[in-house]
Parts: C-alpha cells; structure tokens; sequence
C-alpha cells in the first residue's frame, strides 16, 4: 500500500468530491474540495457547503482518491499549435508596442 501525500491529493483538485464516511453527518453529500492540508498527521479536505460555509473532512472519509488525476494544475490548461501562435503574436504586438512607446517618450525627456 502507497502512503497517500499532500501532492496525491493535492493533484486531484479542486473536484466535487462524496462523503463516504458512513457515521459522518454528512454521508453521501457530494460537496466541492477546495483545498488540502495535514494536520495531527492526517490529511483534510477543506469543502464548501451549500450555504457558503466550509467544512474539514478527513480525505479517508472522503472518495478523492477515487477522483481521476488533473492533466494540468488548477487554474491552467493546455495550449494547441494554433492557441501558441496566436499567443506568440499577441506577445509580439505587446513587444512592439512597448518600444513605439519607450522610443516616442525618450524624445520627451523620458517618462515622468
């Protein structure tokens, strides 16, 4: 059996995760892992209630670990050939811009 880390779970959110616990008050409710921490060498998921409140389930009371691992990190995504070029063009318009900009303000004395 592997020990379950931080970084296993970790790589699972954010997901709607089920509380599979079955003494838990909240068995069987699927709620949405925000984040992960250890504590009294344990690990807990912090999950957001319907009411905007959170609460903090143990991962072992929880089906995470059944949750598929994320291809990329929360909050990033892959590219395609065509998304990077149009983002390298976007990139160069940028560049370009800002040396029009630095060589129109170095005859006014520079910026102020």
């Amino acid at each position: 059996e592997v020990a379950v880390t931080l970084h296993h779970v970790r790589r699972r959110l954010p997901a709607e995760v089920r509380v599979v616990a079955a003494g838990h008050p909240l068995s069987g409710r699927a709620l949405r892992a925000r984040r992960v921490y250890r504590q009294w060498g344990r690990l807990w998921l912090v999950l957001g209630l319907p009411d905007g409140g959170v609460v903090s389930v143990e991962v072992a009371d929880t089906d995470v670990l059944e949750m598929p691992v994320a291809s990329a990190p929360s909050g990033t995504g892959t590219l395609s050939a065509e998304d990077a070029r149009r983002l390298l063009g976007l990139l160069e318009a940028c560049i370009a811009r800002a040396a029009t900009h630095a060589v129109m303000t170095a005859g006014e004395g520079g910026p102020r």
